[in-house]
């Protein structure tokens, strides 16, 4: 990985911290007021296509030329919203991390 790509990932980690504060609430009200009954998707998928519209934005946009073609995430579809998948992750699940048997 070269020095400009580095920092590139750096930013654009920075910038997409940000950007959730905004995007979180916002995906949350949209959720209520617009995608439970017309996509018919639940708040995690909400939540999950609105960040990934997010990251696909911002490293096919502002950050586009610090990163690699192959490693650009594409857009996801308003209509993929009631299909994508999210996965859990247990608040402190200790079996997980040793093994205690």
């Amino acid at each position: 990985m070269s020095f400009p790509e580095g920092l590139g990932w750096l930013l654009f980690l920075f910038f997409r911290g940000l950007a959730l504060w905004v995007v979180i609430p916002s995906a949350f009200l949209a959720w209520l007021l617009v995608h439970s009954w017309a996509q018919k998707a639940s708040l995690k998928q909400a939540v999950a296509w609105y960040v990934a519209n997010l990251i696909a934005a911002l490293s096919n946009g502002p950050f586009r030329w610090l990163m690699r073609r192959e490693v650009r995430p594409s857009f996801v579809r308003m209509s993929g919203m009631s299909t994508l998948s999210t996965q859990r992750i247990p608040w402190f699940d200790v079996s997980a991390l040793f093994d205690l048997n």
